[in-house]
């Protein structure tokens, strides 16, 4: 499976490259890792699917075990999770304006990351976003 960093995250980018603003200092661009994107893939798809909200799946899975199903070696996880938008730019607002959110995106022990979306109209919030940030071993 080849993966990149498609034209649909194009306005993702302020959060990739982590400028920084009066709240965070600048810190390096994360890197877009192809393992952490099928992380988040599947906890998109599987809130979208199941009809939740959370950050921990009804099997009791967190982020780790969601990383570590991708063969992913890390030393430092994370997760940024949200529901309802409809655009990848009102949902990089929400997580801009959120105090935690923001920090876990500025933060500089997480060197790569991975994002996704998935959707599903019998849901609650139709459409559910991840970004699974990582610092490899």
């Amino acid at each position: 499976m080849h993966c990149q960093l498609s034209k649909q995250w194009d306005g993702f980018l302020p959060i990739a490259y982590r400028h920084g603003d009066q709240r965070f200092e600048a810190v390096e661009a994360l890197v877009w890792s192809c393992k952490l994107e099928a992380a988040a893939e599947s906890h998109s798809q599987d809130m979208a699917a199941n009809d939740y909200f959370s950050h921990t799946g009804p099997n009791g899975a967190g982020i780790e075990q969601r990383v570590d199903n991708q063969d992913y070696v890390w030393q430092a996880v994370g997760e940024n999770i949200a529901a309802g938008h409809t655009s990848v730019s009102a949902m990089v607002g929400g997580w801009l304006e959120s105090p935690g959110h923001c920090r876990h995106i500025m933060n500089d022990t997480f060197t790569e990351m991975g994002m996704a979306k998935a959707e599903d109209s019998e849901s609650r919030y139709s459409t559910y976003w991840t970004q699974t940030l990582g610092n490899p071993r």
